[in-house]
């Protein structure tokens, strides 16, 4: 198991607890998608899960080790994170924004150099933005700047990439880019996936495993597919939802449609 939280819990100074007792595990090729309403604490879950926030009590645990037993550099050397938001205070590339994924593999100063921006345009070419390399990250559109952000994940060369709402607010083509990049990375390359969405129907597109957070800080764990049913759906969001399945091309889909607010 490349990842696994044990009995998390957290809380923020002065507050009541926001996180309680969650447990999941992660399998190498494996994705995890991570739901729950708005505030609920998904941000606050992915940050506890790699470090970046401290849990109460419980531990994460990455390839059988306590995170914090783990030398930072190492540890992000073989993990990639995508937060939610994106502001950059200087104009970067978007070559030089992938470059900076190898910072985890540089020396104490060390800048990136030619081997790096070779690196970049390949993972540019790869990723199908070698047309980015050289606009400005702050006049991308915001499926340009996540797929950027993906090549920046990806030169790192990680086990794991987390990715917090990759696909909110961009339209269907870029979603589906994204999600079927998530998909491919997962299933041709063995890179674990954790993703925090809004879109349970693009959670059953692409997630072996499903994290269904609720308002009382515990969470649902299983199989995308017994998680993510009508009852857990409306339960867990205060909506009636509708699980529908279609069969276009040869596949079977499944989508689901949030129909009435909670009478």
């Amino acid at each position: 198991m490349i990842l696994e939280v044990r009995k998390g819990c957290f809380a923020y100074p002065g507050q009541k607890e926001v996180l309680h007792d969650i447990s999941f595990g992660l399998e190498k090729g494996s994705v995890l998608a991570v739901l729950g309403p708005n505030g609920i604490g998904k941000t606050t879950l992915l940050k506890c899960t790699v470090g970046l926030l401290p849990w109460k009590t419980g531990q994460s645990l990455f390839c059988g080790q306590d995170i914090h037993e783990i030398r930072p550099r190492s540890f992000w050397s073989r993990v990639s994170y995508i937060p939610q938001t994106h502001g950059f205070s200087f104009a970067y590339t978007g070559l030089e924004m992938v470059m900076l994924g190898r910072s985890a593999h540089l020396r104490t100063l060390e800048q990136p150099g030619e081997r790096e921006m070779i690196m970049a345009e390949q993972v540019m070419e790869r990723v199908g933005i070698r047309h980015l390399a050289e606009k400005d990250c702050n006049c991308m559109s915001g499926g340009e700047l996540q797929m950027v952000l993906i090549a920046r994940a990806l030169i790192n060369e990680p086990e794991l990439i987390i990715l917090d709402e990759p696909e909110t607010g961009l339209d269907f083509r870029n979603q589906l880019l994204v999600l079927n990049m998530i998909h491919s990375l997962a299933k041709e390359e063995g890179i674990s996936a954790i993703i925090n969405t809004h879109y349970p129907t693009n959670a059953l597109a692409v997630a072996d495993e499903s994290l269904m957070m609720n308002r009382k800080g515990t969470a649902l764990y299983g199989p995308v597919e017994e998680v993510l049913t009508a009852e857990n759906i409306s339960s867990c969001f205060d909506v009636r939802a509708v699980v529908q399945e279609i069969c276009c091309d040869g596949r079977n889909i499944r989508s689901v449609v949030p129909v009435s607010l909670a009478g």
